[in-house]
């Protein structure tokens, strides 16, 4: 087309609005796009915040408990985004394990598992429960609880304590089942091992060598109260596997306090 002054004019048609449905993709497409950048920075913001946390979780701990610098602290903030969490006020789990945790003479595995954590380092957590972890080795140093003979071997399995001494000229061993009682771990004797013959330990006693084997199946209560944060209680002590399991639990416990220990109402050997 040509307006007389010999310059072409091409007319465009104009565009045809985009039908509804086009619209709705393009909206959904959008909202895909912002909510996948919105979980990528809620991810990624998250494993920052967990840095953060875990790095002072870890201090408080070490701060709390008391713990030789260097001290190894693993940190374990459980399942879910942990800024939805913060953003209620607390956390709801923290599981700490320290290995290589000192208990008197001897050396194990501690863990912590915290329910209800709150922001505020001097309120109280819901939960915590302590778990301490010894090898034969290391429960082998509290020999002098487990009997009033000389020992010449601690071992721990089939869900006992074993002990042996000579006894007569003979090895003795007899096992021992452990408990818990006002804040100690008491010793009560299972059967006693002559040679392959096993009997009760009460029979033992009554028996032509009771008299001899009577130090023994003597035992003292140990005191773990003693090793432990005092907010807590002794709740159980048994064997699992080749460790022995000593356990402690308290509610409203303020981390804070962690390094007061407790006490016994037992005398200690």
């Amino acid at each position: 087309m040509s307006d007389g002054s010999g310059i072409q004019w091409t007319s465009i048609d104009a565009p045809k609005s985009i039908p509804p449905r086009w619209r709705w993709i393009g909206f959904v497409i959008a909202l895909a796009v912002v909510a996948g950048l919105v979980g990528f920075a809620l991810v990624e913001g998250d494993k920052i915040v967990r840095g953060i946390a875990g790095d002072v979780v870890k201090s408080g701990v070490s701060s709390a408990l008391q713990l030789p610098e260097g001290q190894d602290v693993d940190v374990d903030l459980g399942e879910g985004l942990l800024v939805f969490q913060a953003a209620t006020g607390s956390i709801d789990s923290v599981d700490v394990t320290i290995p290589g945790a000192t208990f008197g003479p001897a050396t194990g595995t501690l863990q912590l598992a915290v329910e209800g954590v709150a922001l505020d380092p001097s309120a109280p957590v819901k939960t915590l429960v302590a778990r301490v972890e010894l090898d034969a080795d290391n429960f082998s140093k509290f020999a002098g609880y487990l009997s009033s003979a000389p020992l010449n071997a601690v071992t721990l399995g089939s869900d006992a304590v074993g002990i042996g001494a000579d006894v007569g000229g003979q090895q003795v061993t007899a096992s021992l089942t452990p408990s818990v009682a006002d804040g100690a771990v008491v010793f009560t004797p299972g059967t006693v091992t002559v040679g392959d013959v096993a009997t009760p330990a009460a029979e033992f006693l009554a028996g032509p060598l009771g008299a001899a084997a009577g130090p023994l199946l003597t035992s003292t209560a140990l005191c773990v109260a003693d090793y432990l944060p005092k907010s807590l209680t002794v709740t159980d002590a048994s064997v699992a596997g080749d460790h022995i399991v000593i356990t402690a639990s308290g509610n409203d416990v303020r981390l804070t306090g962690l390094g007061s220990k407790g006490t016994c109402e037992v005398p200690a050997a």
